[in-house]
């Protein structure tokens, strides 16, 4: 009996009980905050959302909580709510109301994101709330706390990006995608009003479909894989660059470039940062 629940109390010692370095919750902090401002701040600011209470009170909640979550004031308070204003965007611009941008899955997947890293220390490293426990660790005359918490959300964040991975390869794996013709009205669509003749541009099409499908399904699984994470990363990174060039998906990119730091492991990045800091590791 102890032998067959081994596995499982691992698994759940890693999801739900590992303690790291807050400095990669910290980033993602910031980064999702970028994203959510580059890509919905404009659509709603106040001359925008006079339309009803509702509409005023979700603007309003997202600007305060958003500059809250930004400068890492009450960061767990602030991450909370920030990510339960994107979901009630969300769901009433998107689901209630019907306005079709709000429903893109690369929305679903920030304020997704934000609400998970609510459950991450998201606050122990470069925001007021550090600098607020500094300060009162020095008057105290003790050491400043530690930056670390328990990453509960980082690992959530992980396996919601995993899941995307799956679930899109699986959506791709169907004739559509395999015979190049979902790339094919891409192309049309955005570069070539008439499809250019030769086989080369066929073959481009079909290496290009190939590869999408095969990559996505390698990192859904083997990004949470340490060994497999380090050839992989480098090949997600290139492959949402190329998205982000090629396609106007907006913040898809920038989104998942933010939560990749999920991923790793923080207590690494931690000594690389003292590393490029000019920090002395302890011995």
């Amino acid at each position: 009996m102890n032998r067959a629940i081994r596995p499982l109390l691992a698994v759940y010692d890693w999801a739900v009980c590992t303690e790291a370095s807050s400095r990669s919750s910290a980033l993602i902090r910031v980064g999702l905050v970028a994203v959510m401002w580059a890509r919905l701040a404009y659509s709603v600011i106040l001359p925008k959302m006079l339309v009803s209470p509702q509409y005023v009170l979700l603007c309003a909640g997202f600007f305060v909580f958003s500059t809250m979550l930004l400068v890492g004031l009450w960061s767990r308070f602030s991450c909370l709510m920030m990510g339960g204003v994107l979901l009630s965007m969300v769901h009433y611009f998107g689901y209630e109301l019907g306005q079709e941008p709000w429903t893109h899955h690369h929305i679903n997947i920030l304020a997704n994101s934000t609400f998970l890293l609510a459950f991450a220390p998201v606050g122990g490293s470069y925001s007021v709330d550090r600098w607020i426990a500094v300060e009162r660790a020095r008057r105290a005359g003790v050491p400043p706390p530690a930056e670390r918490g328990n990453i509960m959300g980082l690992r959530l964040i992980a396996l919601q990006m995993s899941a995307m991975y799956l679930w899109t390869a699986i959506d791709k794996s169907e004739g559509p995608w395999l015979s190049g013709a979902r790339l094919d009205y891409i192309a049309m669509w955005y570069y070539f009003p008439d499809y250019p003749e030769g086989w080369g541009v066929r073959t481009l099409i079909l290496a290009s479909a190939w590869a999408t499908l095969v990559l996505e399904y390698a990192l859904a699984v083997g990004m949470l894989f340490r060994r497999t994470r380090l050839w992989l990363a480098p090949l997600g990174y290139a492959l949402h660059g190329f998205f982000y060039v090629l396609l106007p998906i907006r913040s898809f990119s920038a989104t998942v470039f933010a939560t990749y730091l999920a991923f790793f492991d923080p207590d690494a990045v931690h000594r690389l940062i003292d590393r490029l800091s000019g920090h002395r590791q302890p011995d």
